[in-house]
């Protein structure tokens, strides 16, 4: 309207720092019908909204915009109230809590406490924990590399797949101490433990993966970064469970003496 009153001058295409003209602008503006003023500001004129649109999410970027919108508008108003309002930007923050939290939880988690008192010993809970974590160091190297962001709903396949990583040591060192108990040979008690459950491990983990795959048409990133990460989990950790464990108590020998070497 300033830019209209004179002469469409593009200089002129900025708000007024005069206090009464600025006013003139405003009453033409209202009584030549806007009513989408109000919208945006409160009658008093004491407060204002201004609407962001966003062309996509990313929890990390648009944390990072909030932050930063925040600094801007409290520099340019240093005495009056910043807020940041809407549904993405509520749902930022509960992103923020629940990926910090499973973090902190994730990192003092009692499963090692649960698979000593479980096998009863400390070095074999030491051992099941290493194939347990090398599913989430996959995952987390994958998602590095391809710059899928760490949100609310990939941070949850972690524990999932720490949970099903950790079920399927406690049943192989399980038959492996049954084994041990018959047998007193590492290898007898490893190749029987293959012999029984060898195939159950695999046959389960086929299913969940098979059963994630309704995300694989899924037109949402969120759903379809989810499925592959957690097949691509519960495959490492399978393979994890048919090396590194096998292996481990076969050189460490954590559960009983070997009596036939």
């Amino acid at each position: 309207m300033n830019r209209t009153l004179n002469g469409d001058d593009p200089a002129f295409f900025a708000i007024p720092d005069d206090p009464d003209l600025l006013a003139q602008l405003l009453f033409l503006y209202e009584i030549s019908g806007g009513g989408d003023l109000f919208n945006r500001v409160s009658e008093d004129f004491s407060a204002a909204a201004v609407t962001v649109e966003l062309s996509g999410y990313d929890a990390n970027r648009i944390a990072k915009t909030v932050k930063d919108a925040k600094a801007a508008a409290r520099a340019r108003f240093p005495n009056g109230n910043v807020a940041v309002m809407g549904m993405i930007a509520g749902f930022v923050e509960m992103n923020n809590k629940i990926v910090y939290g499973e973090l902190v939880s994730f990192g003092g988690s009692f499963i090692f406490i649960l698979l000593a008192l479980a096998f009863g010993s400390a070095k074999a809970a030491l051992i099941g924990m290493i194939p347990n974590i090398a599913p989430v160091l996959v995952i987390g190297g994958i998602m590095g590399y391809a710059k899928i962001p760490l949100d609310m709903l990939t941070m949850m396949i972690m524990p999932v797949l720490l949970g099903i990583a950790v079920d399927d040591t406690i049943h192989f060192i399980t038959h492996l101490r049954l084994g041990l108990e018959k047998t007193g040979s590492y290898r007898h008690a490893t190749l029987d433990s293959f012999g029984k459950i060898g195939k159950t491990l695999g046959t389960t983990t086929v299913i969940l993966c098979a059963m994630l795959l309704v995300y694989s048409l899924s037109p949402i990133a969120m759903l379809f970064h989810m499925e592959t990460l957690t097949i691509t989990g519960m495959t490492a950790a399978l393979l994890a469970d048919y090396t590194l464990t096998p292996l481990l108590t076969f050189c460490l020998k954590p559960l009983v003496k070997d009596r036939m070497g």
